[in-house]
């Protein structure tokens, strides 16, 4: 009997210690889960919303066909001749037959900690529809704040600040959804009662009922989206456990660093020349992007697709080729990855729902709202909780004054 009475105490004081974090971590940074949630859920159709307003353009093969990648180059440098460096084009998505050509490191920008020339391009008609750069349109200005709170705006270090409160919050997130999820946990005779609303109930209840119902239906993506927050800029910390169980490389991920062979009066193959070489190293892949060489030594890196990838945006096929020669670089091939590498690659995806397809971007956007709904069903039932307590309080101290009296 005495056992089962220290167990009992024992569970509820770890109870009233995760009750403590839970509650420290609502009023600490729930306000930040809110901002990022409600951001996170316009990010999800972020190149949708860029695209707002334009005709969802059908063309046949008959009809007009699509200016080449080199065309559309000349357009680019032809109305921005000052920008010598690398282009990134991101060719057209979800649905759209527009392309985004990518300028990375403007001088109008360059002070920021990313805020590159976004051009917009008709690919049949060849024309420049509208371009700005990062943060001056409402989207990208959503998207900063998603990313580091408008602190890149203010300069590298600012924003790169920023960027690692942002990502940590992922790591509160996390402790939050975890802890939540502990003391909602209920029996098995009370799980009903647990994951629905009670009927007829008063305010407190009703706050009560909509946290913990809120809570258990968005728990396993608040989860996957702290974790894959977090894992952005601190990956180094989960490297050591993935290893445990699955080979990671050294330089997983990053572009490796190199240069084409410079040669006398050489000249540049063209776009398509450099896709046709990629195409030969993976035939059937679908074309997502290009980047320019950045310089005389840069390279083209080719970015395709293959059946199956996670990423269908930018995914992480890659071919760098040098840009004289068009002697195959290197190569970046998903399916050769290990499982603790493919795990790291499926972060992004998972982040943005692109993982899931349009039923999982749908999801992901419906559950930013989470964070807002539990916040405030939080803070309300909490004061509420408080004012009963002061009730009880002020009602024994009269009892008390009575007896004494």
């Amino acid at each position: 009997m005495e056992r089962n009475s220290g167990h009992l105490t024992l569970r509820r004081r770890f109870r009233a210690f995760w009750l403590k974090v839970h509650l420290f971590i609502a009023l600490a940074a729930g306000f930040v889960f809110v901002v990022l949630g409600l951001t996170g859920s316009v990010n999800v159709f972020f190149r949708e919303l860029e695209e707002l307003g334009l005709p969802t353009q059908t063309h046949h093969e008959s009809d007009v066909q699509p200016h080449s990648l080199d065309e559309i180059m000349q357009t680019l440098t032809a109305a921005h001749p000052q920008r010598k460096g690398q282009w990134i084009l991101v060719l057209p998505g979800y649905g759209k037959t527009y392309l985004w050509a990518i300028y990375p490191n403007p001088e109008e920008t360059m002070d920021e900690f990313y805020a590159p020339l976004r051009v917009l391009v008709d690919v049949y008609s060849g024309e420049i529809l509208k371009e700005s750069f990062w943060g001056q349109s409402l989207s990208t200005l959503i998207y900063e704040i998603h990313a580091s709170f408008l602190l890149g705006k203010l300069g590298s270090k600012p924003g790169k600040l920023g960027f690692d409160i942002v990502c940590f919050s992922g790591l509160l997130l996390l402790l939050s959804a975890l802890s939540g999820l502990y003391l909602w946990w209920p029996r098995w005779n009370k799980m009903k009662t647990a994951i629905t609303f009670k009927r007829r109930a008063s305010p407190e209840r009703f706050y009560f009922d909509l946290h913990k119902v809120t809570g258990f239906y968005a728990a396993t993506v608040l989860v996957t989206l702290a974790f894959t927050g977090f894992s952005f800029n601190y990956d180094d910390y989960l490297k050591p456990l993935i290893r445990c169980f699955s080979p990671i490389g050294a330089e997983h991920l990053k572009d490796p660093e190199l240069k084409s062979e410079s040669a006398a009066g050489g000249r540049r193959i063209s776009i398509a020349d450099a896709v046709a070489i990629a195409d030969s190293v993976f035939p059937g892949a679908e074309l997502r992007g290009v980047q320019t060489p950045d310089g005389p030594d840069g390279v083209y890196v080719i970015e395709k697709r293959q059946s199956g990838e996670a990423n269908r945006l930018r995914p992480r096929t890659k071919i760098w080729i040098d840009q004289y020669t068009g002697k195959v670089l290197a190569v970046q091939d998903p399916n050769q990855f290990t499982a603790g590498e493919t795990f790291l690659n499926l972060m992004w995806p998972l982040h943005s729902g692109e993982a899931i397809g349009l039923p999982g971007r749908i999801a992901w956007c419906v559950i930013g709202f989470t964070p807002l709904i539990l916040y405030v069903s939080g803070i309300v039932r909490w004061l509420q909780k408080r004012k009963a307590a002061r009730r009880s309080e002020a009602g024994f101290k009269k009892r008390l004054e009575r007896t004494m009296g």
